[in-house]
């Protein structure tokens, strides 16, 4: 049911990764120009949803905890194929199937998710127009405030003390390198890309905004992208806010799990342009092909 409403939001929306041209201006007339990878997707684990505001959703419902909990969970995973699909190709590990449910327990079983300070990843390469690129990737994947280092030390001359206020995200490790042996050549996987944790949180602090009903949420998927030997490419937080009026449960999934969906998707994909070595059109092409192409232009390969 989520997966068929989900379908008919994706073909009447004009969703994108954002508005600024710097990513348009590649992203559009450029993805398909790369090759289809395979994607394996991972939901995150049971036990790794955190929410603040079930009862709210559940009101005047019949649903339990473990409803709303696997509405959400499999909501997530439909989003992501939602968005994954027109340039991917995937298996999804959460799926009415014996044999996929028995691969899913075992990568839960070798893998942990340590919670560690979030750190924006960077991705180290060269000048000009990838540098550019590069930069603008850290950008779109992360609003980080520097924050002091915690602990307590002599600044100046004096003794100082800085609380731990650095947001954390859940990450995910492989304890056993069986676990990509195993699956990358079973499903032909290009990328694993693991949900770790979800939460559904309330970001208010006035007690005010509480007795009014009206107050601020925050959805965060953490998650984290391996490639088909295993390495960690990256592990973010992606954020939604919505609003304490919004409780109907397939309209949050449609509204705001949706575009969930294709920001983590549209991370890989930004990612994978900084690894496939494209090249700008230079300004001749341009015009031997009668593009009229904003600031940063479509893109070539090598």
């Amino acid at each position: 049911m989520l997966l068929i409403g989900f379908g008919s939001v994706a073909q009447v929306t004009d969703y994108g990764p954002t508005n600024d041209s710097l990513y348009l201006g590649f992203y559009r007339d450029s993805i398909a120009m790369l090759e289809r990878p395979k994607l394996l997707i991972a939901p995150f684990h049971p036990d790794r949803y955190m929410s603040q505001i079930d009862h709210e959703i559940a009101k005047g419902t019949n649903y339990t905890y473990q409803h709303t909990r696997g509405f959400f969970r499999k909501g997530l995973d439909n989003a992501i194929i939602i968005a994954a699909k027109e340039h991917n190709n995937y298996v999804n590990l959460h799926a009415d199937n014996p044999e996929l449910n028995m691969d899913l327990d075992f990568l839960y079983k070798v893998t942990k998710n340590p919670i560690i300070p979030y750190v924006a990843p960077v991705i180290e390469d060269d000048k000009g127009f990838k540098k550019r690129l590069s930069s603008y990737w850290v950008k779109l994947q992360s609003e980080m405030i520097e924050e002091p280092e915690p602990g307590t030390r002599v600044e100046k001359g004096q003794l100082i003390s800085h609380e731990e206020t650095r947001e954390l995200i859940t990450t995910c490790k492989i304890l056993n390198p069986i676990l990509i042996d195993s699956l990358t050549p079973k499903y032909e996987a290009d990328y694993f890309v693991i949900m770790n944790e979800l939460d559904m949180v309330a970001t208010s602090t006035d007690y005010r905004d509480f007795e009014q009903d009206n107050y601020g949420r925050l959805i965060k998927v953490h998650f984290t992208v391996f490639d088909a030997e295993g390495n960690e490419l990256y592990s973010l937080i992606k954020k939604r806010a919505f609003r304490s009026t919004e409780n109907d449960l397939a309209t949050i999934i449609r509204s705001h799990y949706l575009p969930l969906g294709y920001e983590i998707i549209y991370s890989l994909d930004s990612y994978r342009f900084l690894q496939a070595g494209l090249n700008p059109i230079k300004e001749e092409e341009k015009k031997t092909m009668g593009l009229n192409l904003p600031d940063l232009p479509t893109l070539r390969k090598n």
